[in-house]
């Protein structure tokens, strides 16, 4: 009997489990054709990631926001230069000057402004050094004593900008007229001049690498015409020079170093012959290997 009541008790458990889940089948069935399906809702959470890069401003476009606008970032950009002629005759027609004259542009405004007073304030000394000498009254059967300037651009990039200048003046009179070399170099992104010192550590220990290297190639271009100073000093190299991608140009006006039958003389010297005294950092040192 305890056997047979232990066998009625298992049956009845599992009659009862059955029961109850029909009845939880019966409920869901009761809710699924009740007011229709209802619309799942999944959550997918993400796992931990890295952040995501920074992207600098000028590279975001603006937002759907109302009013969003994507921020540039300024980018340097190579200065340009154009020209304006300057042009000035005596009163009495004694002289007449014409100075094609650099205007830069294309950079920022303060750079611009500084670099075009500077240019103004060196080719008005041209002027005046070539009008304000007591020039003569013109000579019988010659014309006006002159002064005719030019520019051209030695070097431009986004940091450097490099203008040579020739002035050719001519003396009424005279047998010939008589071509002075100059130059300036512009720091582009402050618009100051670079000075020729400024491109060495020391200028001291420079002068002599810079001497032996000009003299070299000097007497090699006007042999025994060369005419060398003494005791040269940074001021014989630095009156005209300028950057180029080949090397320091260094130019000398008619007749200081040769013959004025030579002209304007010029040398360019390897930035690789330089690069053991040109300061680090400074303006030079981009070129130097």
């Amino acid at each position: 009997m305890e056997a047979d009541g232990r066998r009625i008790i298992r049956r009845g458990a599992r009659r009862g489990g059955l029961t109850l889940l029909a009845a939880c089948a019966a409920l869901v069935i009761a809710g699924c054709q009740g007011a229709g399906p209802t619309p799942q809702t999944i959550i997918i959470t993400l796992p931990p990631s890295t952040p995501a890069p920074t992207v600098t401003p000028s590279a975001v476009p603006p937002t759907g926001t109302p009013g969003a606008t994507a921020t540039a970032t300024p980018v340097a950009t190579t200065p340009t230069v154009s020209s304006t002629t300057v042009t000035q005759t005596a009163s009495d027609n004694r002289w007449d000057v014409s100075f094609q004259m650099p205007v830069v542009s294309g950079v920022a405004p303060a750079a611009v402004t500084a670099m075009n007073d500077a240019i103004t304030t060196r080719v008005n000394a041209y002027i005046v050094s070539f009008n304000g000498s007591g020039l003569p009254v013109v000579a019988s059967g010659d014309g006006p004593s002159t002064l005719a300037g030019a520019f051209s651009v030695a070097f431009a990039s986004p940091s450097l900008l490099s203008l040579r200048f020739t002035v050719e003046t001519y003396i009424t009179g005279a047998a010939h007229p008589t071509t002075e070399a100059g130059s300036l170099n512009f720091d582009v992104a402050s618009g100051a001049v670079i000075q020729f010192p400024d491109l060495f550590a020391s200028p001291a220990v420079a002068l002599p690498v810079i001497q032996a290297r000009a003299h070299t190639l000097l007497t090699a271009k006007l042999g025994a015409a060369l005419t060398w100073p003494a005791s040269p000093t940074m001021a014989d190299f630095g009156g005209a020079w300028a950057f180029t991608p080949g090397g320091l140009e260094l130019t000398w006006s008619q007749g200081v170093i040769a013959s004025e039958a030579d002209g304007t003389v010029t040398i360019s010297i390897a930035w690789s012959a330089l690069s053991s005294v040109i300061a680090k950092p400074g303006p030079a040192d981009g070129f130097v290997p």
